[in-house]
């Protein structure tokens, strides 16, 4: 992997946490977000700012000095990454900041004709996100979100079906209890893999102080989830995701892992704005290497995030659309995760954090 692109999965792991640990976002009982989702479609607006406002976006995105931002090189089948930009009919973009989309994001260009048809632009925008994640994320931008002074929607949509290496047994799955964050505690269906099977799996294990944290890979082994207990953003944040996951060594574990669906829906536009970025979302951003002269600013940032995990594997989606507007070891481990967790799912060859959860409560859905 280049330097490069270390240097941008270690930036995406960094940011990804400040999301999950962001004060605007505390009171939410389950929360998932795609670091690398949120990342892409803020790179790509970046990708036209200047000044103050492109130094803000890049500061919040923890992006090093004299990296290009880029779409990774994830080499997957189990995972499809969509990105798109939908532009007002008759608004002329820059060469080069079309060029940079087209070269360095991949992006698909679309016309949409936002000041004679907010509402069908919206449900166009809404039809293409729906369709890239296989109709986990139908509504992306809720109805009135999209008006008259839109000028661009960025979306990038990210979407994964991977079946793990080794299955649960659906007859090991029993309902146990779990204590929630509050200390109450709920039933729910606790999935238990068979270690001593045959040729024996082995997973991965890692442990420090006060944390447990185990990796199974997925069938091709180029995708992994890691559950990671208990769930303490300053234990991650002390080493990083990266930095965790890489002490993760083979071993037998005897894991029981509630089998959950966590949906996660958000304007991250307060969030960003509180982390550092406000210049963009005001009056006073300059935008100006998107249009040159037509005064822009980010009027809404919509993420969404879908995972459901349970004995054959993972199905995972998120998406999120920037509206830019005018202004004027073979020792036996067990591990029971029963109290709040983090999770998170990895491209094995990068280390990227795709997706980056906490889970409080499985039954809540």
């Amino acid at each position: 992997m280049s330097s490069d692109m270390s240097a941008l999965v270690a930036a995406t792991d960094a940011f990804g946490l400040d999301l999950l640990s962001a004060p605007t976002l505390a009171d939410t009982p389950n929360l998932v977000v795609s670091p690398v989702s949120v990342s892409l479609a803020l790179q790509m607006v970046a990708a036209g700012a200047v000044g103050e406002t492109a130094a803000q976006m890049n500061k919040v995105l923890r992006l090093p000095e004299g990296v290009r931002p880029r779409l990774p090189a994830f080499d997957q089948t189990d995972l499809k990454i969509s990105n798109t930009v939908w532009t007002q009919r008759g608004l002329t973009l820059k060469p080069a900041y079309r060029d940079t989309l087209r070269d360095q994001f991949g992006t698909a260009m679309q016309d949409a004709d936002f000041v004679g048809d907010p509402s069908g632009s919206r449900d166009r925008i809404n039809k293409t996100v729906a369709d890239q994640t296989a109709g986990t994320i139908p509504d992306l931008f809720p109805p009135t979100s999209i008006s008259s002074d839109t000028r661009l929607v960025l979306t990038n949509a990210l979407y994964l079906k991977a079946a793990w290496a080794r299955e649960f047994p659906r007859s090991k799955t029993t309902d146990a209890p779990f204590t929630r964050g509050d200390g109450t505690k709920v039933d729910v269906p606790m999935m238990r893999n068979d270690p001593y099977q045959q040729p024996t799996a082995q997973l991965g294990y890692a442990e420090g102080p006060g944390y447990q944290v185990v990796t199974l890979p997925y069938k091709g082994g180029k995708l992994a989830f890691s559950v990671i207990v208990p769930a303490s953003v300053d234990a991650l944040r002390g080493k990083g995701v990266g930095a965790l996951l890489k002490e993760v060594q083979p071993a037998v574990v005897e894991l029981a892992l509630p089998r959950f669906t966590v949906r996660s829906g958000m304007d991250l536009s307060e969030t960003l704005a509180q982390a550092g970025m406000a210049d963009a979302f005001g009056p006073g951003a300059d935008f100006s290497g998107i249009t040159g002269d037509t005064p822009l600013a980010i009027g809404s940032v919509r993420h969404k995030t879908f995972v459901q995990v349970d004995e054959e594997g993972t199905e995972a989606a998120a998406a999120t659309g920037v509206e830019v507007v005018t202004t004027s070891a073979p020792q036996s481990y067990r591990v029971t995760v029963d109290r709040p967790f983090f999770f998170v799912i990895t491209d094995t060859g990068t280390g990227a954090p795709l997706f980056l959860g906490r889970v409080n409560d499985p039954s809540a859905g």
